[in-house]
C-alpha cells in the first residue's frame, strides 16, 4: 500500500485531536474528584457543627435541670420532679457518666425518704409502702452510680468520689429493706416484695458495701423464705428458688418451705426433686396430709406398694391413732397379697368404727381373691379345693353384704362379687335378687 502526503497530513490531525479530547476529560475528572472532596469536607464539617450544636444543647439542659434541682433540693420542694428529671438526663449514654446527675438523683430520693419517715412519726397521712419503695430506690441508685465511679475517667483513673457516704447512707437503710420485704409481703404486693427482698440480700455482697453491712443468719434465712413465698405468689419461680438453700435453713417456716417447694417443682414437671421434697416433708411432718398423700400417691402410681406402706409406717409412728391413715395401710396390705394381715387390720378398723365402707370392702376382697385359681389343680384335691372356696366365699360374704349396705350405689364394686359368692354357695334366692 503506498501512503500519499495527505494521508499523512490526515492522521496527524487526527492525533492531535485526540490528545486535546483526553485532555479535556482528564481535566473534568479532576473537576470533579476536586468537587467531591469538597462537598465531602463540607458534609463532615457540616456533621461536626451539628455535633457541637447538639452537645452544646445537652450541656444547657443539664446545667438548667441542675440548676432547677438545686433550688429544689434547697427548698425541700417538687422531689418528685427533680428525680424524674435526673432519671430522664441519664437516659443520654454522654449524660450517664455525669456524676453530678447521679448525686443529685440520691440525694432527691433522700429527702423523699426523710419526709415520709417524718410524716409518720408525727402521725400525718402517709402511705407507707412508698417509704419502703423509695428505699430500694435509693439502694438501687446508689449502685447504680458505683458502677459509673467503677469506670476509669478520661486519664485513665478511677475516682470513688461518692462510694464512702453512699455507703454510709445505704447502711443506714438497709434494715428497711428487709422490714419492707415482709411489710410488702404482707399486703400482697408480691412483685415489689421480690424487688425489696432481692435487694437485701444482695446488697452485702456490693463491692461498694464490703464489710459495711452484718446481716444476722436467721435474718438472711427469714428473707429467703420471704423471697421463696413472694416469687411463688407472683409466679416468679426462678427468684423464688434463687435463695432455696437459706429458705430450708429457717427452721420456724420449713414445713411451709417444703410445700412451697414441691408445689414450685411439680409446676416445673421437675419429678425427682418434687418426690424428694415430699419424702423429706414426710420424714421431718409426718402428720401432714400434703406430703403423706401426695408420696403414697406417686409410689401407688407406679405400683410401688412396698413404699408406699413405708410412708404409712412413718406416719403412724408419730400418730397411731391416726385411722385414716391406718385404712390406706389396710390396702397397700390387700394390694401386696398380705391377705391375713389386711383382714386383722380391717377387723381392728372395724372395732373402732363400724361404718366405713371401704374397711369391710378390703376384707370381703381379701377372701375373695384367695379364690382365684383354686378351681384349676390335680383331680386328686378336688374335693379340699372346693372345701377351701367354700370357707373363703363364706367369709367373703359378710363384709361383701356390709360394704353393699353401705354403699348400694357402687354396684360395679359388690355386685360381680356377691355373684359369685351366692352362685358358689347355693344361695339360690339370693343369686336371684341379684
Amino acid at each position: 500500500m503506498i501512503l500519499y502526503p495527505h494521508h499523512f497530513l490526515r492522521a496527524k490531525i487526527y492525533t492531535i485531536e485526540m490528545k486535546r479530547i483526553v485532555s479535556i476529560l482528564l481535566l473534568f475528572l479532576s473537576v470533579q474528584c476536586a468537587l467531591g472532596v469538597f462537598a465531602q469536607d463540607n458534609s463532615a464539617a457540616a456533621q461536626t457543627q451539628d455535633a457541637k450544636a447538639a452537645d452544646k444543647l445537652r450541656k444547657a439542659e443539664v446545667k438548667k435541670q441542675l440548676g432547677d434541682a438545686k433550688v429544689n433540693l434547697k427548698q425541700n420542694k417538687n422531689l418528685d420532679k427533680t428525680e424524674n428529671a435526673m432519671r430522664k438526663l441519664m437516659q443520654d449514654s454522654v449524660n450517664i457518666r455525669d456524676k453530678r446527675l447521679h448525686a443529685t438523683l440520691i440525694e432527691a430520693l433522700r429527702m423523699q425518704y426523710n419526709q415520709g419517715n417524718e410524716k409518720l412519726y408525727l402521725h400525718q397521712k402517709y402511705d407507707t409502702t412508698q417509704l419502703f419503695l423509695i428505699a430500694r430506690k435509693i439502694f438501687e441508685a446508689a449502685a447504680r452510680f458505683d458502677s459509673i465511679e467503677a469506670l476509669p475517667n478520661e486519664k485513665g483513673k478511677i475516682e470513688y468520689s461518692y462510694r464512702r457516704d453512699n455507703a454510709q447512707l445505704l447502711s443506714q437503710l438497709y434494715g428497711n429493706l428487709y422490714t419492707g420485704s415482709v411489710f410488702l409481703l404482707n399486703h400482697r404486693m408480691y412483685q415489689d416484695a421480690v424487688k425489696c427482698v432481692d435487694t437485701y440480700l444482695m446488697a452485702p455482697e456490693w463491692p461498694m458495701m464490703e464489710n459495711a453491712l452484718r446481716v444476722d443468719s436467721v435474718y438472711r434465712q427469714h428473707a429467703s423464705y420471704v423471697m421463696l413465698v413472694a416469687g411463688y405468689r407472683s409466679e416468679n419461680f426462678p427468684m423464688a428458688l434463687k435463695y432455696e438453700k437459706e429458705a430450708l435453713k429457717y427452721r420456724p417456716r420449713l414445713e411451709t418451705t417444703l410445700q412451697y417447694l414441691a408445689e414450685i417443682y411439680n409446676e416445673r414437671r421437675d419429678s425427682a426433686r418434687y418426690e424428694q421434697l415430699l419424702a423429706q416433708g414426710v420424714n421431718a411432718f409426718p402428720r401432714n396430709r400434703y406430703f403423706f398423700s401426695r408420696l403414697v400417691d406417686i409410689h401407688c402410681s407406679r405400683s410401688n406398694y412396698e413404699a408406699a406402706l413405708g410412708v404409712t409406717t412413718k406416719a403412724l409412728a408419730a400418730d397411731t391413732a391416726d385411722y385414716a391413715t391406718k385404712v390406706i395401710r389396710q390396702t397397700l396390705l390387700l394390694n401386696l397379697a398380705r391377705y391375713d394381715e389386711c383382714v386383722a387390720l380391717g377387723d381392728r378398723l372395724i372395732a373402732e368404727n363400724d361404718t366405713v365402707a371401704e374397711v369391710y370392702y378390703n376384707n370381703a376382697l381379701a377372701y375373695y381373691n384367695q379364690t382365684m385359681g383354686l378351681d384349676k389343680g390335680p383331680a386328686a384335691k378336688r374335693k379340699e379345693r372346693e372345701k377351701q372356696l367354700q370357707a373363703l366365699y363364706r367369709k367373703c360374704r359378710p363384709y361383701m353384704e356390709k360394704f353393699r349396705e353401705l354403699q348400694p350405689n357402687e354396684r360395679a364394686k359388690w355386685r360381680p362379687v356377691l355373684y359369685n359368692v351366692y352362685l358358689n354357695l347355693n344361695m339360690g334366692k339370693e343369686f336371684s335378687e341379684l
